[in-house]
Formats: structure tokens, C-alpha cells, sequence
């Protein structure tokens, strides 16, 4: 369980109500993660708009993104984001045998150059670093705004890890499927 009470679902407050409708618009109910978040409601919204933008209005493909995600979520052994983010890394279209081989992504030949080079990065920057050659590598495969983007998808989930461990989040058991 959470280490902080979690937040009802139902909260009317006019922040929280706003975060948790969107969830609902999604068609599922907030999730644990959210929940807590709402304590401090005005910090909830801003992180739930960098949330949305990373996810829904970024330039790069969301594929790309999940694989990010998901390896992100290997790195930092974040059981609760891959839970999350299998689902929807699914959606946008990431082949199982990615899926399959992502932790050994360095040996595997699922991946391309792109997907090469944005894991790179994401592992360097996972040890709070990122070498010349791992950016020469972004600036070859993306655009200035595109490594922006990525950039900004690395270190906000990496976040969004250490907030799960920090609350002590288990994972909902509509989310808590084997795979």
C-alpha cells in the first residue's frame, strides 16, 4: 500500500476533480500514483499538463517515447511504470519481440539506429550523465526539438520512478497482469 492515504476518487476539489476527470474521459479511474499526487493539489495540475504533453503532444513517435519508458522503468526497476506503460507502449505499436529484447537492447537486432541511440541516452542519463558520443548519436537521429523532447521523457520518468518508490506505490490489480 501507499505510505500516504490515497486520495478518494471522487474528490470534488476543483484541481484534483479537473486531473481525475481526464482519466475518466480515458475511460479508466485515477490511478494510485495520481491519487497521492493530489495531496499537494497545486502541484498535481502542472505535473499532470507535463504529463499529458509528453504523452499526447510530442513530436516524436510515441513509440519511440514508451521504449524510453519502459527502459527507464527496467533501469530503475519501477515494477508500477511497467505495469503501466506495457499497455500502452502495446498501443503504439511496439513489437513484442522489442518488448521482449529490451534489456538486452545492445545485443539485440530488434532495434534500429534510432532506437539505438535514445536508449544509449537513456542509460547514460539514468547514471546522471550523457556522453559527447551518446549526444552526437541524438543529434544524427533527431531534430533539436525532437532531442528536446526525449531528453525531457528520460528525466521525467525517472522521476516519476523515484515518486512511486518514495510513496511506496503498489500497482493496482486492474493493472497488475503477469507478462
Amino acid at each position: 500500500m501507499s505510505r500516504l492515504p490515497l486520495v478518494a476518487a471522487d474528490r470534488d476539489d476543483p484541481p484534483v476533480a479537473t486531473v481525475f476527470r481526464r482519466f475518466r474521459e480515458e475511460g479508466r479511474e485515477p490511478i494510485a500514483l495520481y491519487r497521492a499526487l493530489a495531496h499537494a493539489p497545486e502541484l498535481l495540475g502542472p505535473y499532470n499538463d507535463l504529463a499529458v504533453a509528453l504523452r499526447y503532444r510530442a513530436r516524436t513517435p510515441r513509440a519511440l517515447r514508451e521504449l524510453v519508458i519502459l527502459r527507464t522503468a527496467q533501469l530503475t526497476r519501477s515494477r508500477y511504470e511497467l505495469a503501466h506503460h506495457l499497455p500502452m507502449a502495446r498501443a503504439a505499436g511496439v513489437a513484442e519481440a522489442k518488448l521482449a529484447a529490451l534489456e538486452r537492447w545492445r545485443t539485440s537486432g530488434e532495434f534500429d539506429e534510432r532506437e539505438r541511440a535514445l536508449l544509449q541516452c537513456t542509460e547514460e542519463l539514468h547514471r546522471c550523465e550523457l556522453s559527447a558520443e551518446a549526444f552526437a548519436a541524438l543529434e544524427r537521429s533527431f531534430t533539436p526539438a525532437e532531442i528536446i523532447e526525449l531528453l525531457l521523457v528520460v528525466a521525467f520518468y525517472q522521476a516519476v520512478a523515484r515518486l512511486i518508490a518514495g510513496l511506496g506505490l503498489t500497482i493496482e490489480p486492474e493493472y497488475d497482469r503477469p507478462e
